[in-house]
């Protein structure tokens, strides 16, 4: 089973940047992970190398790896059924905008041989929700999301420390029961009226069909550690993280190569 490491890059920027700015983000608001601090994440805490780099690929928006895991699928280079560590300061699992509503209520209506080509826009497939598309198609049988926590000249310091609390960018509408305990991603293919039942609370609904529940855990990024990788996504965001981080691309690369 392939085992994918997907980074973003605004991963090793803090402050997390919760909605799209016009151009970059100012280098002096944000704090960035030095080179050393990103190596030795890489390196001892997700048992990477550069002496043995992955098949892997560069992104420049983070739902360009929708693209790359449908093409790794279709050249038989992985299976569907592989495991996500999802590196990033947002969950991309549909939070703030109504692609969830589109995928409970019209992708899922889809086949699933036909829900490989979703359509693309700000309610549709996006950077913020290519994974819960990648879920709908039944690509990822596990996922987990590893989410920065402190500024990035204190991590060091602060590695031993407990960051209590749970990602503030997660959908409930897509955990099993609506319930964040639960520990997994269960889709719902709904009817628009029951879909309206789930927004506002009220009685239970009846789903069409129910997708197979995928666990999902959060980790915060200190407490991470993950080896056994067959793949890596490295995505740029740049709307999401400052000029500063970019010079932190070509470390990462390092890692892995084109041409998975």
């Amino acid at each position: 089973m392939a085992k994918v490491l997907d980074i973003d890059l605004d991963f090793f920027s803090w402050p997390a940047i919760r909605g799209p700015v016009e151009g970059r983000p100012p280098d002096d608001e944000y704090v960035c992970a030095t080179t050393e601090q990103v190596r030795d994440f890489l390196e001892n805490q997700c048992g990477l190398s550069p002496h043995n780099k992955l098949p892997g690929h560069f992104c420049e928006r983070h739902d360009g790896a929708f693209d790359a895991w449908k093409q790794w699928l279709s050249n038989s280079i992985i299976e569907a059924g592989f495991e996500v560590r999802h590196i990033d300061a947002h969950s991309d699992v549909s939070y703030g905008d109504a692609s969830w509503a589109y995928i409970l209520t019209e992708h899922l209506a889809l086949p699933l041989e036909h829900r490989g080509t979703p359509e693309r826009g700000v309610d549709r497939l996006n950077e913020g929700s290519y994974l819960t598309f990648a879920i709908a198609n039944r690509w990822i049988s596990r996922l987990t999301y590893v989410s920065p926590v402190c500024p990035w000249n204190e991590y060091d310091q602060r590695r031993t420390e407990r960051f209590d609390g749970r990602p503030g960018d997660l959908n409930i509408f897509l955990f099993k029961n609506q319930d964040f305990e639960s520990g997994f991603i269960e889709l719902l293919h709904l009817t628009k009226e029951d879909k309206g039942k789930l927004m506002h609370g009220a009685a239970p609904v009846s789903p069409i069909s129910v997708e197979p529940s995928v666990p999902i855990e959060m980790i915060p990024a200190n407490e991470f550690s993950s080896t056994g990788y067959t793949h890596m996504i490295l995505a740029h965001s740049e709307e999401y993280c400052p000029e500063t981080a970019d010079t932190l691309i070509p470390v990462i690369h390092d890692y892995f190569y084109e041409g998975a």
